[in-house]
């Protein structure tokens, strides 16, 4: 069973506990719920590690409920692995063929509500986290930068080949960037741009078009 194969079924259980809201990938957390002023946050795995409790513990100040998600183990779940996830209020869930466990209910976690920490991560939501699935690989999913880079593609093409600034580039694509110009800049020289972006400097001006 493939991490974004857990989803499915983590989605459903958070629609019963009164989600209305659902994301995937948000500030790198697997899956996001909201109901209410109540955060949900689930982390998921295709086996039970110390790297998914460790991710799942950095969660306690974003989520009310946090849990852990992983396929149905044929092992008892280790009781050093269940002191650690009740004494950090941490749920555990196991997604079957047939059915999903709550093998370790998640308790209310007070420190998401300190400060308003919850509100934190909700700041990071955007239109596609949305229709994200949680738990894709690096590269696979939709990201804020991912749809920075199709606008700029999609201006450059219709300049038709034409060498454009930085300056005519933001007049017609927004951004997810602090500091627009700076980065976007900075982006394009990158060596990961370069398959498809090339770049000139002339007169002390940067200069950029699409190959």
């Amino acid at each position: 069973m493939k991490e974004s194969e857990l989803f499915g079924p983590v989605k459903k259980f958070l629609l019963e506990q009164g989600c209305t809201d659902i994301y995937g990938e948000v500030m790198n957390c697997d899956v996001l719920g909201i109901n209410g002023d109540i955060n949900y946050i689930v982390e998921m795995k295709t086996s039970l590690t110390f790297k998914l409790i460790d991710q799942a513990l950095k969660r306690v100040r974003l989520g009310q409920y946090v849990y852990i998600a992983i396929p149905k183990r044929k092992q008892a779940i280790p009781r050093c692995v269940k002191e650690i996830l009740t004494s950090y209020k941490i749920g555990l869930i196991q997604v079957g063929k047939r059915k999903t466990m709550i093998s370790i209910p998640a308790q209310y976690n007070s420190l998401a509500d300190k400060r308003k920490a919850y509100q934190r991560i909700r700041r990071q939501i955007r239109e596609h986290h949305e229709t994200q699935v949680g738990g894709v690989k690096k590269g696979e999913g939709v990201t804020s930068y991912s749809i920075t880079i199709d606008k700029i593609k999609a201006y450059m093409r219709t300049r038709e080949g034409e060498w454009v600034t930085v300056d005519e580039i933001l007049e017609h694509c927004e951004t997810h960037y602090r500091n627009p110009k700076a980065s976007v800049m900075a982006t394009l020289k990158e060596k990961w741009n370069q398959n498809w972006c090339e770049t000139k400097l002339e007169n002390r001006r940067r200069y950029f078009r699409i190959k």
